[in-house]
């Protein structure tokens, strides 16, 4: 299905679209579809946002671990922005953090037009258990939130 650029404020200019980014199949699909959708002036700004670890783990356990977490949130992001097609301007964030939350911030913050995230296709208990980035963003989002379902993986890196 052909993607159409809209210019919701009718400025001529791209859409801002903040994207939450994890590494997985559908977060690719999630940077995918908002690369295309943000259009040729846009702008995409990738977050990853990892869990601070427990501040009962002390020194020195506590630096390894937050630099063990960012190191991998720097190497996802690199990874992502190498492996990118498109026009629209990508930019990334490393937040650490309850993603939902960082994501959310973000987007305001870039006072961003959309968010898009990739389901994680977790079962309803799995996902009860767990939670969902997704789910939660879409009570604390202020502007409207696109969910790649886990069955798109596969069409929307193919475009």
């Amino acid at each position: 299905m052909p993607i159409t650029h809209i210019d919701p404020a009718g400025t001529g200019t791209g859409l801002t679209i903040v994207v939450g980014y994890d590494g997985s199949d559908t977060a690719q699909a999630a940077v995918a579809y908002a690369l295309r959708s943000a259009g040729p002036t846009g702008r995409v700004f990738v977050v990853q946002a990892y869990e601070l670890p427990p501040d009962l783990l002390g020194f020195p356990n506590y630096d390894r671990l937050l630099e063990e977490r960012q190191r991998h949130g720097r190497a996802l992001l690199d990874v992502i922005v190498t492996e990118c097609e498109g026009d629209a301007r990508i930019e990334t964030e490393l937040i650490g953090g309850p993603p939902a939350q960082a994501i959310a911030d973000v987007a305001r913050a870039r006072h961003a037009d959309e968010i898009v995230v990739g389901a994680r296709g977790l079962s309803r208990a799995r996902a009860a258990l767990l939670g969902s980035v997704s789910s939660e963003l879409l009570h604390l989002a202020d502007r409207p939130v696109v969910v790649i379902p886990a069955a798109a993986r596969g069409d929307a890196r193919a475009s």
